[in-house]
């Protein structure tokens, strides 16, 4: 089972009138290990950002992510739902969290409505802000990791990166 990661970088831009700032970003990883998705995080920025400090990397508490191509914005949201214990018969609640794609902050709610519209549990919504994510690189079906936002952008193909053969078992 994979893992999301939250990596976060600082780097070196120059801006258009000639000074040189300093420029920090996150990125969330689909990986398997931190060490994977050290190496995803350079394969997937070597065009872009080709020289940056590495200043965390994380394993998150991110349950799901709902993407939409050309979002401007993530979202953190947090769901909580009851569960009852069939042993104790005790109820305790269960949180998940979920970063979702969306161009405001009432789309990204609406989003997350329509995700658990068919759920058979009543859940709650306590908690949704944006959050400081740049991009998102989740793996594909065919074992490649993929640039969501970035490809929307640009408005050409999706830039598969290769999944490494190292960190297979």
């Amino acid at each position: 089972m994979s893992n999301w990661f939250i990596c976060k970088i600082s780097y070196l831009k120059q801006a258009e009138n000639g000074s040189i700032y300093k420029k920090s970003e996150s990125y969330v990883l689909n990986s398997m290990s931190f060490t994977e998705a050290e190496a995803r995080l350079l394969a997937a920025l070597e065009e872009t950002i080709p020289e940056y400090n590495l200043l965390t990397c994380v394993k998150t508490n991110i349950s799901d992510i709902i993407f939409e191509e050309g979002a401007a914005a993530y979202y953190k949201a947090k769901v909580t739902y009851k569960s009852t214990d069939e042993d104790s018969g005790k109820e305790r609640t269960i949180t998940e969290n979920y970063l979702v794609a969306a161009d405001s902050l009432k789309d990204a709610c609406e989003k997350i409505e329509v995700r658990l519209e068919g759920s058979i549990v009543e859940w709650e919504l306590p908690a949704i802000s944006k959050s400081t994510v740049t991009e998102v690189f989740p793996y594909t079906e065919d074992g490649t990791l993929e640039d969501i936002k970035t490809a929307a952008k640009k408005g050409k193909k999706k830039k598969s990166l290769k999944r490494s053969e190292e960190f297979e078992d």
